[in-house]
């Protein structure tokens, strides 16, 4: 089988899209998507490490995330649900988008008072709110994303959204750092700048245009098939039907296409897998780091700084092998370059505090999980129906959200049962499955077939 093949364009046209209104609207959207993953993995995991917590308290904070994990499960109410007077102003889609952005900065805010080590209850679930609203915005700018761009603009659209998102990770990672270490703030008032990074994807929410509903083919049939359920239940108009008509065309319908594709299962395991070894890598470096001896700028500029360049270049590398290898080639390579840039940890536990090789190790890895986390969302969005966008993504996304939020909580216990040198040799075996399931998934699935519908929109 030959490789898909995206569009073939010269540099010039292929850096122009990135300059149009709504392709960058979405690096800023993707910025706010980032800050409650930074304010977890970052500004959080470096204050949780700086205090009295053993590997398992912290790694069991990691799944307060759980929210990111069944969000497809309230996808439908935010496709649906009209929101009293903000809708009114807004439309749907922007009324949801800054009710959850408020929430989420106000939540930011209420985690700077909070005490991990004298109750670390209540930590852990401002925490959780903070998944929670955040998973709620991805759920509306995922949706955005896929409906406000037009076909050739995806590959564009997800690679710029992973930007904002990382620069915002980063942000919450080597700032903290700094301002932490050299301006000697207490923790409330860090919480406090870093809630008004929300600012960003408020004024995008506000300066966007609602996107127009897609009245597609997929869904006049549904909804004719509806009609015809309907009068065989001799429903009486009312809202008892206007339920049913919501809860069929919201959930039903988009579960009951994806579920009756051929080698769904595969797809839905492959979601979950693709990143495990690589998430549970990471949910520990800060910790990782300070055992080592490193000192906490030199993690920052070493180590944090190096691994911020080198994800943004892989970023642009995964979108760049996407055209030039295809999609199923770019998949392997990223999945097998996550595989062996967790055995760099390994070495450098061997090598000890060694100020280069913490610069090698994190770039590599933010390398390959730049590159990897590229070609994973172009996959996912291949994988949807452009009838049920936000259904089916937040669906998808979610379970590579599992992978990060749950699968990774027990880290902290395999860190304590074992020691860090196998922890990190545990987390490469953890990738092999991923790699075993693409080609499962290239026996059952025609990728050339696949990206030629979604480029011309037909999915």
């Amino acid at each position: 089988m030959s490789p898909i093949k995206l569009r073939n364009k010269n540099l010039s046209s292929s850096l122009k899209v990135y300059l149009k209104p709504r392709v960058l609207a979405i690096l800023f959207l993707g910025f706010s998507s980032g800050v409650p993953y930074g304010v977890l993995t970052g500004a959080l995991s470096y204050w949780v490490s700086k205090i009295d917590l053993t590997p398992s308290e912290i790694s069991l904070l990691i799944a307060a995330g759980f929210p990111y994990t069944i969000k497809f499960l309230w996808s439908p109410i935010i496709d649906q649900v009209k929101l009293p007077i903000l809708h009114n102003f807004f439309g749907q889609r922007r009324s949801w988008l800054l009710l959850s952005q408020l929430l989420l900065a106000a939540s930011i805010i209420w985690l700077g008072f909070t005490s991990p080590t004298q109750d670390y209850s209540e930590t852990y679930f401002v925490a959780f709110l903070i998944a929670l609203f955040g998973a709620t915005q991805d759920i509306v700018i995922d949706g955005f994303r896929i409906e406000v761009l037009e076909d050739d603009e995806q590959a564009a659209g997800a690679a710029i959204y992973i930007y904002g998102y990382r620069i915002a990770g980063i942000i919450f990672s080597i700032g903290v750092i700094y301002i932490y270490n050299l301006m000697d703030i207490d923790w409330s008032l860090l919480f406090i700048i870093g809630s008004s990074t929300m600012l960003v994807g408020i004024l995008a929410a506000l300066l966007i245009k609602e996107p127009k509903p897609r009245v597609t083919e997929e869904k006049i049939k549904i909804r004719k098939e509806l009609d015809k359920i309907l009068q065989k239940k001799d429903l009486k108009e009312g809202r008892f039907k206007e339920y049913f008509a919501w809860i069929y065309m919201s959930v039903i319908a988009p579960f009951r296409e994806f579920l009756t594709r051929r080698g769904w299962f595969v797809f839905l395991l492959f979601a979950i897998f693709y990143k495990l070894g690589d998430s549970m890598a990471i949910s520990l470096q800060t910790k990782y780091f300070l055992s080592l001896g490193f000192d906490d700028l030199v993690i920052a500029n070493s180590g944090k700084a190096v691994g911020f360049w080198a994800l943004l270049a892989g970023l642009a590398v995964g979108g760049a092998m996407m055209n030039k290898v295809g999609l199923w080639k770019a998949l392997l390579i990223c999945a097998i370059l996550q595989l062996v840039s967790n055995l760099s940890f390994s070495a450098l536990y061997v090598i000890g505090a060694n100020a280069y090789f913490l610069a090698f190790t994190m770039g590599f890895e933010n390398f390959a999980t730049g590159m990897g986390a590229t070609v994973l969302v172009a996959y996912l969005s291949l994988l949807c129906n452009r009838s049920f966008t936000v259904t089916q993504f937040a669906l998808l996304s979610a379970l590579t959200q599992f992978t990060t939020k749950i699968l990774s909580s027990p880290s902290g216990y395999i860190v304590e049962l074992i020691d860090w040198f196998w922890f990190f040799i545990v987390t490469a075996i953890l990738a092999v499955p991923g790699v075993l399931l693409l080609f499962w998934i290239r026996r059952i699935q025609n990728f050339d077939t696949a990206y030629s519908d979604f480029t011309n929109g037909k999915v």
